[in-house]
């Protein structure tokens, strides 16, 4: 309760996520490894309906140990409540509860969402990959968050689709995009995507994660996955979450 009182103290946010109106001269031309992450199609699925609109733009960060380079995505949706395909709307009253308090309190002021983490929903993802010999980048796995925060590894297999295109996937109404099976999804007829490139994929800067607390590498406060700084991009997760990861990759 104290938490939803704190949030109704929370003013309104001008923060915008960037859109792709303002996507001039955001690649240096000296950047050779941004060049070719914007070149990288990345596309955001999802197994059901759930709240919140996708923002214009997919943000990133690079950090390159020789010729390994991890990706950090940062995808924004317009807002995160329990309402959508999930046991809490069938139920009724748990997303009622969870809505009054969590996202807005009363229905009428900011909740404990705001409070604690700003405007929207920022999830993070980090993709791992290997310069070929071209100069052309080739997807190594990935990682991101499952519904429950919990690390989860995901593959080549589960990140690159048939076109080349990478596909992330959530099935939570929270938007972690550690689901499994992203790229056997995107071969559906009609797969719910949402695909960004070249003026959709925009580098992360100060003044956003500032606007968005979104943190940093050292204190990651949102979108954490993308936030994590390896000592290099080959190290991944601690062993111990690697095996547990790849074991419930295994069992998909």
């Amino acid at each position: 309760m104290a938490l939803a009182l704190a949030g109704c103290a929370v003013p309104p946010r001008a923060a915008a996520w960037p859109t792709t109106l303002a996507a001039q001269a955001v690649v240096p031309a000296a950047d050779i490894d941004a060049a070719r992450v914007v070149e990288q199609p990345i596309c955001i699925g999802k197994r059901s309906w759930s709240m919140g609109a996708l923002g214009d733009t997919v943000l990133y960060r690079t950090r390159r140990v020789g010729r390994k380079i991890a990706v950090g995505y940062f995808i924004y949706w317009s807002e995160e409540r329990p309402w959508g395909s999930n046991a809490f709307s069938y139920m009724v009253l748990p997303a009622l509860a969870m809505d009054a308090v969590y996202s807005h309190f009363l229905y009428l002021f900011p909740g404990i969402k705001d409070a604690l983490y700003g405007p929207g929903d920022v999830e993070g993802v980090q993709v791992e990959y290997e310069e070929r010999a071209d100069g052309s980048l080739s997807v190594v796995r990935g990682r991101a968050d499952d519904g429950s925060h919990t690390p989860v590894f995901l593959s080549r297999e589960d990140l690159v689709d048939a076109k080349g295109r990478i596909v992330l996937l959530t099935d939570v109404w929270s938007h972690q995009l550690g689901s499994h099976g992203a790229a056997r999804f995107a071969e559906r007829t009609k797969p719910d995507l949402k695909c960004f490139e070249r003026a959709g994929l925009q580098p992360m800067t100060e003044q956003i994660a500032r606007a968005f607390r979104l943190g940093d590498e050292r204190h990651p406060l949102r979108g954490t996955p993308a936030w994590i700084e390896p000592a290099s991009p080959l190290d991944g997760l601690p062993d111990e979450q690697m095996a547990a990861a790849k074991a419930r990759a295994a069992h998909q």
